[in-house]
Order: structure tokens, then C-alpha cells, then sequence
């Protein structure tokens, strides 16, 4: 990789993202780093991406030599290739519904936004479809189109959600936006030029094993172990990533660890609801876990919003 580029170094997620960890990314970094030397990390694989804060954080200011995000939602990993391999067509595309949709009335009622909301929601869900089916192939062209939709209902749904229902279709509500702007053209074009360098993977973590070794550094922020407040508005994915699937994630780590692999995760703190609840610090009981105070920003009330205590797990 190139050396790390001062002008890059305020790069944002281009979606929100539940669980998004840009405001705790520096307190993330001071922890890593009483642990081990960044600058001596060679590659950088986080294996749940989501809105790739941390990602975007560190790769700014250390030179890994390779780095890798991966996500098991393809509309996601869809939108990150997009970004890294067609920058310009997605621009257009967003640009031209971010004119239609601000173009429309703002009444009351908000009809004619909600109107197209439902159009596109509509045509995605659509492709969605079509893509599961594997009937058809997806040309270029679509895929573009479809990351311009993924933007467009990320900002324009409620409460910036993305939810899928059984059938794996999209069916997050329209959220009243009066006005878009759906991207910043130069945080975009930095996010693009960081991606250049950066292998953009489709599947299940533990897919990236053979990455591990002594030179290589994990970042896991998983879907988070639900608590009572929470646990109606996590669902990314058709699939459920319940205990036994935390379990699972922690015997993955077992196995980097036993490679010399470094690594830090982020999760829930059952304690948050139940303080006798010690999942997490059982299952961790060999590595470090501190407990620090989030901003949750993503909630289905507005009360369920604030500072809630979340681990971080590290080797």
C-alpha cells in the first residue's frame, strides 16, 4: 500500500450503519494500541463491515501493505465495489435521483416523496430478487443502479435501517426526508481512492482464516448479542446470528489467536440489562475486555437513544 495520505485522513462511511463505530474509533485505536504496534501490522481484514468506520480510521494513518472488508450482505459489498470500480457512473446516478427526489412536493402528507420512496424501494427489492434466483445475470449497469438505490433508501428510510424480512427483501419504511444530499463528493472520492488498494470479499468470516498469521490484525464487529431494548430492530439478514452463532465466532478466534494473530471485537454488554449475565466474560475470560460507553444512534424510539455500555475484547 501506498504510504498513508494525510488528505484521506477524515474519510466518513458513505451509509449509516446500525452499531456504526465512528465516534468511538480513536478510543478503539488507543486500546488496540496498548497492546501491540499498528505500524507493524501488515494486513488489516475486517470481516463484518457494515459501515467500515474503524476501516476508514485506521488505514488512513497506518500502511498496511494489504488490507481486506468483507460482509456477508451483497447489496453492501455490492455498493463498496461500486465505489472502488465505477466511482463516476454512481455519482451520476445518485446526483440524478437526488435532483428528482428534491425536486418533489414537500406537503404535509408527504405523498409525492413518498410515492417515489416506494418506487425505488420497489425496483430494488426487484433486482433483489432477481439476484437470489441466479435466473438472470446482473450486468454492470445494474449493479451500479442498485448501489445508487442502496444509498437513496439508506437515507431516505427510516431511521437509516436496513432490514430484511423472510423472503430477504427490503421493507424499511419511508422515514420524511425533505431534503437529500446523499454523498460528499470529495469524502467519496477519498473512500474511492482508499478502496483502490483493498480487497472487497462477499461471504462468511470465516472465509478469511487463511489471512492469519503473525503479521496480520482482525477486526470483528459482528451483529451484536441482542438485549431487551434492542433486539427488534437488528436483523441485517435473513439468517440470525444468535448465541450458538457468537460461540462459533468465538472458536474462530481461538483458532487466529493460535496462528499469533491480533485481534479486537466489539459486542454487546449483556450487563447493560442483566448484571449477572456473563456471556461474553466467559467466553473472552482469556483476553482483555473493557467496557465503554457507545452512543447508540440507532434505535426504534427515540428514548432507546443514548450512551449504553458495549465491549471490547482484545488479545
Amino acid at each position: 500500500m501506498c504510504a498513508a495520505n494525510s488528505k484521506l485522513s477524515e474519510i466518513s462511511p458513505i451509509i449509516k450503519w446500525a452499531g456504526g463505530k465512528k465516534k468511538l474509533t480513536p478510543l478503539i485505536e488507543q486500546a488496540i494500541s496498548k497492546k501491540f504496534n499498528l505500524d507493524k501490522i501488515d494486513t488489516y481484514i475486517e470481516p463484518f463491515a457494515g459501515g467500515a468506520s474503524l476501516f476508514l480510521h485506521l488505514a488512513t494513518k497506518y500502511q498496511f501493505k494489504k488490507q481486506v472488508i468483507m460482509d456477508i450482505n451483497p447489496e453492501l459489498i455490492n455498493l463498496y465495489i461500486q465505489v472502488r470500480d465505477h466511482l463516476q457512473p454512481l455519482m451520476t446516478g445518485l446526483t440524478n435521483i437526488q435532483i428528482e427526489y428534491n425536486t418533489l412536493s414537500n406537503d404535509d402528507d408527504f405523498d409525492e416523496k413518498k410515492n417515489y420512496f416506494y418506487q425505488v424501494r420497489n425496483c430494488f427489492n426487484q433486482t433483489l430478487l432477481l439476484e437470489q434466483s441466479k435466473s438472470t445475470e446482473i450486468d454492470t449497469t445494474q449493479k451500479i443502479e442498485q448501489a445508487v438505490r442502496f444509498i437513496f433508501l439508506n437515507k431516505t428510510d427510516f431511521n437509516g435501517l436496513y432490514r430484511v424480512n423472510s423472503k430477504g427483501t427490503f421493507n424499511v419504511p419511508f422515514g420524511r426526508r425533505k431534503q437529500l444530499n446523499l454523498f460528499d463528493n470529495d469524502n467519496l472520492l477519498n473512500f474511492s481512492n482508499l478502496l483502490q488498494n483493498t480487497e472487497i470479499l462477499l461471504g462468511d468470516y470465516q472465509d478469511t482464516l487463511h489471512f492469519a498469521d503473525e503479521n496480520s490484525f482482525f477486526y470483528f464487529d459482528p451483529p451484536y448479542r441482542p438485549l431487551s431494548d434492542s433486539a427488534s430492530f437488528t436483523s441485517y439478514a435473513k439468517s440470525s446470528f444468535n448465541d450458538a452463532s457468537q460461540i462459533e465466532l468465538a472458536n474462530f478466534i481461538k483458532e487466529i489467536t493460535k496462528r499469533r494473530s491480533h485481534f479486537a471485537l466489539s459486542n454487546s454488554d449483556p450487563h447493560q440489562s442483566d448484571p449477572n449475565d456473563d456471556f461474553f466474560d466467559s467466553l473472552y475470560s482469556d483476553y482483555t475486555i473493557q467496557r465503554i460507553q457507545a452512543a447508540r444512534m440507532i434505535s426504534a424510539r427515540s428514548k432507546g437513544r443514548g450512551n449504553v455500555s458495549e465491549l471490547l475484547i482484545i488479545n
